[in-house]
């Protein structure tokens, strides 16, 4: 016994000697299942039972019993009261939905369409369009309003197009396919440029019947240099397909007819191709029916090679991706959303006919990580938000969006 419990005072019968066998002293102490045989036996000790050193013994146990029997009935009150609010607050327990295992896109997702089926009219006529002009020209806004569908995303920065993309226009015994091409990169910018991007604007020639030549009206007016332009005269003139020659975004303009009338001239001038020449506003719609008329009329007699009811080509997971990287370049500055890659690693069907597209966004680094999430997830909650609304309704059908921003393994 130490010296310090001694000058306490403390009584020996409470000092617990050191035991050997851990197991073995654990033992002898009272669990739950023996409580009511320690209560039977201090019922029947009389109620001034003292030991040597003067200590209630029996009144230690019982004081302890009635404690653990205080709190045993607390709890089952404090349970009761908790169960009670939880079938007030949130009512009966619901039963949880099944949750679909998640499962990539499979290839009817990644392959374009193509119908073998087509129903043709009486004298069909078929014409291919090939819609050319300068980075941010509007050919997107365009074919989007020809066609009266989103086939292409429009962004304010410049090459939001990457790939060729199908836009099909059918009215009554017409059909015009419209091919929308990247903007068209000068020479001197073919180092810094994807070849992909580069080369597709020149490649779709091969299969036009027509081209459309589109000029920014704003930027035809001011007395920069246009390179792309002069490019795009020098390859048509050498090709000689037939053109139409286009001035866009006329809504945005207050200009002198003299000086328009002398910008058409030095075009026509400079591509003999050049067949007709119009002015138009593709988001006020002006102009659109007379261009619609002027495809029609040198259209071919050809059958057609989509079905009437058919908009574009592209398949369902290019188009969600497509949706989803729009959002991002209408968010994001200078060259990072020009680097995000996609990668799908979930399309599931739901069972309420719903749909359930899961992206991984890739970046080359922690801090363009940090940059795409934004504050708070600020940005790529946006994103989410905005690319589902779209999706769904391009797809005509509730659609739940995942995006998960990583950085590329090294």
């Amino acid at each position: 016994m130490s010296r310090a419990k001694q000058r306490a005072g403390i009584p020996l019968d409470l000092i617990r000697p050191k035991a050997k066998n851990v197991k073995q002293h654990r033992s002898k102490r009272p669990n739950r299942s023996n409580i009511a045989e320690i209560k039977s036996k201090d019922e029947d000790l009389p109620a001034k039972s003292l030991s040597s050193s003067g200590w209630v013994t029996a009144g230690l146990a019982k004081k302890s019993i009635d404690r653990r029997r205080i709190v045993d009935k607390l709890s089952e009150e404090g349970l009761k009261h908790e169960k009670q609010q939880r079938h007030v607050e949130l009512g009966p327990p619901r039963i949880l939905e099944r949750l679909t295992p998640r499962q990539p896109a499979g290839l009817s997702e990644r392959l374009i369409k193509v119908n073998r089926s087509i129903q043709q009219p009486e004298n069909p006529h078929l014409l291919r369009v090939a819609v050319l002009g300068a980075a941010n020209a509007g050919k997107s806004t365009l074919v989007n309003t020809i066609v009266d569908e989103d086939v292409s995303v429009v962004s304010q920065k410049a090459h939001t197009t990457r790939d060729r993309i199908i836009g099909v226009l059918t009215e009554d015994n017409y059909q015009v396919v419209f091919l929308d091409t990247p903007g068209v990169v000068p020479n001197n910018r073919h180092a810094k440029m994807n070849r992909t991007l580069v080369t597709t604007s020149w490649r779709s020639l091969d299969e036009a019947d027509h081209v459309i030549l589109l000029v920014d009206g704003h930027w035809a007016l001011t007395d920069q240099e246009k390179k792309a332009d002069n490019l795009l005269l020098e390859r048509l003139r050498d090709l000689k397909i037939p053109t139409t020659l286009i001035f866009s975004k006329m809504d945005l303009l207050d200009y002198d007819e003299k000086q328009l009338e002398t910008i058409k001239n030095k075009y026509e001038s400079a591509c003999p191709s050049i067949s007709k020449t119009l002015h138009i506003s593709a988001f006020d719609s002006d102009g659109i029916d007379k261009l619609k008329k002027e495809l029609f009329d040198v259209s071919k007699k050809k059958p057609w090679i989509y079905p009437s009811d058919q908009k574009s080509d592209m398949s369902d997971l290019k188009r969600a991706e497509e949706f989803i990287r729009v959002e991002f370049f209408k968010r994001l500055h200078q060259y990072i959303p020009y680097m995000l890659k996609q990668e799908n690693v979930g399309w599931t069907e739901t069972e309420d006919g719903g749909l359930r597209i899961d992206q991984n966004v890739y970046v080359e680094r922690e801090s363009q990580q940090r940059i795409v999430v934004g504050a708070n997830g600020a940005i790529i909650n946006r994103v989410v938000s905005d690319a589902r609304a779209k999706i769904s309704q391009a797809f005509k059908r509730p659609v739940k969006l995942f995006i998960q921003v990583k950085t590329k393994q090294r």
